[in-house]
């Protein structure tokens, strides 16, 4: 008999600039590496809603597990200047 994997309500926090988005809702995953993925496969997304409002852009994506602890952060910085 085969035991299905229990699954994990992570919380993707993400930060704009000085703007910070509380994730109340979240979404289940596998485990910490599926909560990886999912943070790193956001911040693109993220980033080309937000683009081109702005020449210099800091994004981020804080990950909290089930008991409200951080267990991972990723960042995104766009920087542009003229030549």
């Amino acid at each position: 008999m085969q035991q299905s994997a229990t699954m994990v309500r992570y919380y993707f926090d993400i930060k704009d600039g000085d703007d910070l988005s509380v994730d109340d809702t979240g979404i289940e995953c596998s485990g910490p590496e599926e909560a990886r993925f999912q943070a790193i496969d956001a911040l693109p997304e993220i980033a080309r809603d937000e683009l081109p409002d702005g020449d210099n852009r800091f994004f981020e994506v804080n990950v909290r597990d089930d008991q409200g602890r951080a267990v991972f952060r990723c960042r995104l910085t766009l920087e542009t200047e003229w030549l």
